[in-house]
């Protein structure tokens, strides 16, 4: 018996591992379409926006969507370069976003907010202080008054394809200049994008837990 409380601890300990652990996978299909979605009003200064994406979850065999967010920069210069899923190696690989001096290639996706598939529109860092384009943020002026306007070329991609390569993908190369960036310093997803990654996961339910665990116990009778 306590062989089996063993096992059973062992597998409720073990589902959130599995959820939120980082697994590499190779996707034989690409992801949905980029939703439309509103984005939050700017939480106070010094923050910068993060878009969304879509990031998949093995113990589903799915894709499932991560909002995205305002987030302090880990250094002050640093700017967000997003990730995005690219084919390669006969499958859909996700390449992590990062924080850097610039801004690198993220597959020529078009985010919104400042990210149309090159660079980033919506906003710069001025004597160490981040100023807002107006025109690509919802930030309010009578608490943040370092913000500009200026309109942004969105550029030719007009679609809501969220990959890059492959069947229906976006056709984009990096350039000598984005390929260069990629090698700089940069720094990983800080803390807050981890675990607001790891909230919109999907859960499994209770009910869900209490099928495993009575499967569990018929699949191991000789161990009473």
């Amino acid at each position: 018996m306590r062989t089996i409380r063993t096992l059973l601890a062992f597998f409720a300990l073990a589902i959130p591992a599995t959820l939120f652990g980082q697994i590499s996978v190779s996707i034989s299909i690409g992801p949905p379409a980029l939703p439309f979605y509103e984005q939050p009003i700017c939480p106070g200064d010094g923050y910068l926006w993060t878009p969304g994406y879509w990031a998949y979850d093995n113990s589903i065999s799915d894709y499932y969507w991560v909002d995205g967010q305002w987030v302090i920069a880990p250094e002050e210069g640093f700017l967000w370069t997003p990730g995005y899923w690219g084919w390669g190696d006969r499958g859909y690989r996700f390449n992590e976003g990062y924080w850097g001096p610039e801004v690198g290639f993220y597959g020529g996706i078009n985010y919104g907010y400042g990210y149309y598939g090159e660079g980033y529109g919506g906003g710069r860092w001025d004597h160490g202080h981040f100023f807002y384009n107006r025109s690509e943020n919802r930030v309010d002026g009578a608490n943040i008054h370092n913000v500009y306007n200026e309109r942004v070329d969105h550029g030719s991609n007009v679609n809501r394809v969220s990959y890059n390569g492959g069947k229906g993908g976006i056709e984009v190369r990096a350039t000598s200049q984005q390929e260069a960036v990629s090698r700089e310093r940069h720094v990983a997803p800080v803390a807050v994008q981890t675990e607001h990654a790891q909230t919109a996961r999907p859960t499994l339910n209770c009910e869900h837990r209490r099928t495993m665990a009575k499967r569990l116990l018929k699949q191991a009778p000789s161990l009473r």
